[in-house]
């Protein structure tokens, strides 16, 4: 088949595009990455770093067809803080949440699913940034775009985005375990978060709408240090982070001759911003669309159902006082949590992130 067909070129070396590129290697096709990085793991100013994600994670592996299980490190409880208030949470059976390392090295899921991919036969082309237009248009037809949360990308492609404002900062730790903080305050109609695994750690605090105040990031570093522990020493500026949510219309899967997969697709939920569930799930529909276009766009428009009333919602609780929308319910559902929590917490998910518990 690969000689018969020409190859298919795939722009990012992210989980979205490394999973098409495993997908249509297995099915004979010839693939060819070009990542703009001289190796994949991203930016070296952010990577290594730990993401945390809920999942399915025997269902995800089905779906993509990949083993995804030596790339995650299972995640049975996490912390919660709302406005000062913090609510220890443990993960019910029917919740499975994981970490994930991002970056080049051995532990990371970026390295685990590079090293498949050349099992495979992919080929990697490193140094080869598509950030501009004309660039884009010489790939051919049936490209596939899987940029990531990066401005050009966007850009590029002619796909809206939302600005990312915001600060990080990151550290190495003497733990192993994964850890996760996520804090609703108000120095953000977002949130903050620090997290860690395989003794890394990370913290960040954004706004989709402004730039955060020098007072904002300096309360949550304080959070950060003394509450939970992280020995942070500076806070970075984030810069060229964008979202899919500047538009209802975001979500799409093809844009002019090309495919999207991950975030430049739309498929990352609006309001928490987990986007490793969708980054493997667009990968795969990626995948799909070069052969059968019909079939992958309806099955991108089901898994997309939620993204436009939940996105409506955070507009209109982001308009409103967060007290009344985000202090107190928050408070009431962390209390109810230990009774409540398995039907809660699935619920929550699978109305909030994208594709959860329907695949």
């Amino acid at each position: 088949m690969a000689g018969k067909e020409g190859p298919v070129y795939v722009v990012g070396a992210g989980l979205a595009g490394l999973t098409a590129a495993i997908n249509l290697a297995r099915r004979g096709r010839e693939v060819i990455v070009l990542e703009k990085g001289k190796r994949v793991g991203g930016l070296a100013i952010y990577n290594p770093s730990p993401h945390g994600t809920p999942m399915d994670a025997e269902a995800m592996c089905r779906y993509t067809g990949i083993d995804l299980m030596p790339g995650m490190v299972p995640l049975k409880e996490g912390t919660i803080s709302v406005w000062g208030k913090r609510y220890r949470i443990k993960f019910p059976p029917n919740v499975q949440a994981w970490m994930i390392e991002r970056g080049p090295r051995r532990t990371s899921m970026d390295h685990y699913l590079y090293r498949l991919a050349v099992e495979e036969g992919v080929r990697f082309e490193f140094d080869q940034p598509v950030i501009a237009d004309r660039q884009v248009n010489r790939l051919p037809r049936n490209s596939i775009m899987a940029t990531g949360l990066h401005v050009d990308g966007f850009e590029a492609v002619g796909v809206p985005y939302q600005l990312l404002h915001g600060y990080f900062a990151k550290c190495r730790v003497p733990w192993m375990e994964p850890r996760v903080t996520v804090y609703f305050d108000d120095y953000t109609p977002d949130y903050a978060f620090t997290c860690s695994v395989n003794g890394i750690a990370f913290a960040l605090i954004f706004n989709r709408y402004r730039p955060v105040a020098k007072w904002e990031v300096e309360k949550f570093a304080e959070q950060a240090t003394l509450e939970d522990g992280y020995p942070f020493k500076r806070f970075q500026v984030l810069e060229g982070g964008a979202a899919p949510v500047r538009r209802l219309t975001n979500p799409r899967l093809f844009q002019g001759d090309m495919i999207l997969a991950g975030t430049v697709s739309g498929m990352m939920d609006p309001v928490l911003f987990f986007g490793m569930h969708g980054a493997f799930l667009s990968g795969k529909i990626a995948a799909d669309a070069v052969t059968d276009p019909a079939a992958a766009y309806d099955e991108f428009r089901r898994l997309n159902l939620t993204f436009y009333p939940v996105l409506i919602a955070k507009r209109i609780m982001d308009h409103s006082p967060r007290e009344l929308v985000v202090k107190y319910p928050g408070r009431l559902a962390m209390r109810f949590m230990p009774v409540f929590g398995p039907l809660l917490l699935r619920q929550a998910f699978k109305i909030n992130i994208t594709g959860y518990g329907r695949i």
